[in-house]
């Protein structure tokens, strides 16, 4: 290094000492003058705060929130579990009681608790408060169809899992009394449920839809995506988180949930094979839910990550919890149709020649044959016998026919038929349904074997040139009034139609309708037999 650059160099540090002498000096005054400042780092920390901008109340509240164990949501879960609206400061209550009911009797009203306030969950305090079977079932009738056998099952089961829990917060209280007859000590079990039943009959909806009017948290589980301890995937436990992140990270609401595993037909374990690797997302997935099932206190990670054996972990105990497993179970009805050897004789019976092969089973068929389902049908088809032992309730769904399939599109608060009027009413465009369009499409649904699951399908298919063209902005003759689907939109069983007709121009719609009752009054003045018994129209109930 030369000598000039070395004289720079100095001359720069020196500068720098320099300008630090100075700023000391200048912070000793002033520290003189504040004398709740003894350091001047402390007065330079001030003085950098007061230039910053204030933080907004809302996130202080929110780091004070946070600083008391209050969940964020986003971030990691409290320390300090307490339910939804109680203060940081304040008891949530009894430990192992809930104070607080979140939805009302039947799956309506207003959020009341216990004293007339809203907000929380209910569940062990509810008395005889709890709603009977046949409400819960009137609730599942304004979104489900048809299905009255899994509806009243699961309207039984639900109310049983009140009782139960009821039954053992009333024994917790009266532990300490000593006049106890011999009733008061049965100790009553949770009886699980199996629904079984073809795509399309409506599984998951009544879980969905259990889901609106029960006030126990309540959490919908995937099987496909568990796989056993130690092997890519989900764990078990993780059921267990969902389920505590549905009551707002109260223990003791979650402790009386109820869970729903859909697709647990994916799980059953492969067949005997040379290959000697672990079926880890099959059997395995059996054997660890065995005692989560039963009920036991299983640890579940804080954080919904993997266990960890330094990781700080959540006690839940699952005997309160009740567990609802669904799946389709594919080809289950060929089990069953040997174990019955049920022969080919007679008009309209089906072929077992024909069943054990590859072919498509017709749904009413496959449905008829799953109520008459057994344990050891359930064995034979990759279900382990302690798995199947854990489910004491059995109950198969029946395809829907051709009459329940229209009335999903059109009966149900979110029915198919309501779900597109308000999409088109958005671009607002009216939509139009004739009774022989949707006894069409329910037709076409059924000849796929699909089931409900068919029938957006076919409407995306026939609605999509209309959904196309709708957006674009139109004025005078050329903007659209409405869209109609007639026979001549859907086709035929097997031919796809023209897709649906738009009608553009004022009062498009009623001059259609007008045209329409015209040529039903002119057929049936001509002594031809009246085809539509109902107005020809479904707009109305839509």
């Amino acid at each position: 290094m030369s000598a000039a650059v070395r004289s720079r160099a100095a001359a720069t540090a020196a500068i720098s000492a320099a300008r630090r002498i100075h700023a000391g000096r200048v912070a000793s005054e002033q520290q003189n003058q504040s004398p709740g400042y003894r350091r001047p780092w402390a007065y330079f920390r001030r003085r950098q705060q007061q230039s910053l901008p204030r933080v907004a109340p809302a996130f202080q509240d929110a780091q004070a929130d946070r600083g008391t164990g209050a969940s964020d949501g986003g971030g990691e879960p409290p320390e300090i579990w307490r339910q939804p609206g109680v203060a940081p400061g304040a008891r949530a209550g009894t430990v192992g009681r809930i104070d607080v009911v979140r939805v009302a009797t039947g799956g309506g009203g207003d959020e009341k608790d216990g004293d007339g306030s809203g907000g929380g969950w209910g569940g062990s305090n509810l008395g005889h408060q709890f709603p009977t079977p046949k409400e819960i079932c009137r609730g599942l009738d304004k979104f489900v169809i048809g299905q009255g056998r899994a509806k009243k099952v699961l309207s039984v089961a639900v109310y049983n899992h009140y009782k139960r829990v009821s039954c053992e917060s009333f024994s917790s209280r009266s532990a300490g009394d000593s006049s106890e007859s011999d009733t008061d000590m049965v100790e009553l079990e949770k009886s699980n449920i199996l629904v079984m039943g073809p795509t399309g009959s409506g599984k998951t909806l009544l879980a969905k839809t259990l889901a609106r009017f029960v006030n126990v948290p309540f959490v919908i589980a995937d099987a496909t995506t568990l796989t056993q301890a130690g092997y890519v995937g989900e764990d078990v436990e993780s059921i267990l988180y969902k389920l505590l992140a549905a009551a707002d990270f109260d223990i003791a609401a979650a402790q009386q949930g109820i869970v729903y595993i859909d697709e647990v037909d994916k799980i059953t374990k492969k067949a005997e094979s040379i290959n000697l690797s672990r079926d880890v997302s099959g059997e395995g997935v059996q054997q660890a839910l065995l005692k989560m099932l039963e009920g036991t206190v299983v640890s579940v990670p804080e954080k919904g990550a993997r266990r960890h054996p330094r990781g700080d972990n959540i006690q839940i105990d699952t005997k309160n919890i009740l567990f609802i497993c669904g799946g389709a179970f594919v080809d289950l009805e060929k089990t069953i149709s040997e174990r019955r050897h049920d022969s080919s004789i007679g008009f309209g019976a089906p072929v077992r020649s024909n069943m054990r092969t590859g072919s498509v089973i017709n749904a009413e068929i496959t449905s008829t044959l799953l109520e008459s389902v057994e344990s050891g049908d359930l064995i034979a088809y990759g279900l382990i016998p302690e798995f199947v032992g854990r489910f004491p309730v059995l109950v198969s769904l029946s395809s829907l026919s051709e009459d329940q399939l229209v009335e999903v599109l059109t009966k149900p608060k979110n029915a198919l038929g309501r779900q597109y009027t308000k999409l088109f009413g958005m671009n607002d465009v009216k939509l139009h349904f004739t009774e022989k369009a949707l006894r069409l499409i329910a037709k076409r649904a059924i000849s796929k074997n699909t089931g409900a699951r068919g029938l957006r399908s076919i409407l995306e298919t026939i609605l999509t040139e209309a959904m196309y063209e709708i957006p674009e902005i139109r004025t005078g003759k050329d903007k659209i009034d409405a869209v109609v689907v007639d026979e001549e939109s859907v086709g035929s069983v097997n031919q796809h139609g023209f897709g649906a007709k738009i009608l553009s121009g004022e009062g498009a719609l009623d001059l259609y309708l007008d045209k329409q009752n015209k040529e039903l009054v002119v057929r049936q003045s001509d002594g031809e037999p009246e085809v539509d018994a109902e107005t020809p129209s479904r707009v109305a109930n839509m």
